[in-house]
């Protein structure tokens, strides 16, 4: 049975106190007892005296022990306490260091029905314009931006509600196969309907990072992550099915879920380059819920809409798995979303408008 841990620094060093307080007057009152001991058996000077002299050494000796006990305690609770004190100083040393503990509750809330319960996956998504009304294939873009408007707003905000004013906001029109949406999302599409529906500022924001230099490309990802009021959407290449029922192969040995969630499957899972060249991993939307550093490693932490389940992978394998529309030479690109601040002035990595992009990026 769990239990709350409670501990009153003050009251256990006040118990301290009073045991001490006591075994000085435990001592004291020995003192005595054994000088009036001694007393009586000098002036007995008989058999008898020696009897008691022998019993009342015994029980001296009792006494000194009860004392030294209550001591003993005394020095017992003071470890205690001061031990306890450098444990949790010990343990939020790794906080102080920025490291967040694996598995801990998620900073950015996965995505959530109209009635707030969370999604199973993805494909529960419609595509709803006028008296069109399918399920959409490829809503990995309006989910990622509901879960990353639910951390900005501090409130939770349905992904059906999010996909519902995208299409609204951009007029998009139905591409259908085999009786359902197909629409990929671009990144034009997040960046407005973030701003028009939700007042949420969306930058397309360049990091350092070539393939050959992951550790530029880290740091960049760092700094960026580390701004105040910000939620990052990542683009990258993710696993197009979940594989035949029964396999527990994964792709990514480094990938990590509750066990709770690994009954979904592996669809979605992270994939590199030969998954993208092979067709079986197209690009997909994701959200960067953090970054951690432990034992020498590092590891990113995403919310991936596709299961609507968090995500640990190793930096290499997220590294390898940006998707190539999402790579510019030396550069990388995420989309940056940002709680207005009162000032216009933004710093950080530069920006580019809209204009900028060539046609839709897929899903």
């Amino acid at each position: 049975m769990e239990r709350n841990l409670r501990i009153h620094r003050e009251a256990i060093r006040e118990t301290i106190r009073q045991l001490r307080a006591w075994s000085a007057r435990w001592e004291e009152t020995r003192g005595q007892a054994q000088r009036a001991a001694q007393a009586l058996v000098d002036a007995a000077q008989a058999a008898p005296a020696r009897a008691f002299e022998a019993a009342t050494a015994r029980t001296l000796h009792q006494l000194q022990q009860s004392g030294e006990r209550i001591r003993l305690l005394a020095d017992i609770l003071e470890q205690a306490l001061h031990h306890l004190e450098e444990a949790f100083l010990q343990a939020a040393q790794p906080l102080a260091e920025g490291w967040i503990a694996p598995l801990q509750l998620p900073v950015t809330p996965l995505a959530v029905h109209d009635n707030g319960r969370p999604l199973p996956h993805q494909f529960v998504i419609r595509f709803r314009s006028g008296s069109v009304d399918l399920p959409w294939t490829t809503a990995c873009g309006p989910v990622s931006l509901s879960m990353a408007l639910s951390r900005l707003t501090g409130r939770p905000i349905p992904a059906q509600e999010v996909a519902d004013r995208m299409v609204q906001l951009r007029r998009m029109q139905p591409e259908v196969n085999e009786g359902k949406a197909t629409n990929y999302t671009s990144w034009a599409d997040l960046q407005e309907t973030a701003r028009q529906a939700y007042g949420i500022e969306a930058q397309m924001v360049f990091l350092q990072g070539s393939p050959s230099d992951p550790e530029a490309a880290w740091e960049s990802l760092r700094q960026q992550i580390a701004r105040p009021h910000t939620t990052l959407i990542a683009l990258v290449t993710a696993k197009r099915y979940t594989t035949t029922r029964g396999s527990t192969s994964w792709p990514g040995s480094e990938v990590v879920v509750m066990p709770e969630d690994r009954k979904k499957g592996d669809g979605g899972i992270l994939m590199g380059p030969e998954g993208e060249r092979r067709g079986i991993a197209p690009a997909h939307w994701v959200v960067i819920d953090r970054l951690e550093e432990r034992d020498g490693n590092r590891y990113v932490v995403i919310n991936n809409p596709y299961a609507n389940r968090q995500e640990r992978y190793s930096w290499d394998e997220f590294w390898k798995s940006v998707n190539r529309a999402a790579r510019a030479g030396n550069r990388w690109w995420v989309l940056s979303l940002e709680v207005p601040s009162e000032t216009p002035e933004r710093t950080g990595p530069t920006s580019i408008s809209p204009s900028a992009t060539h046609g839709p990026i897929p899903q």
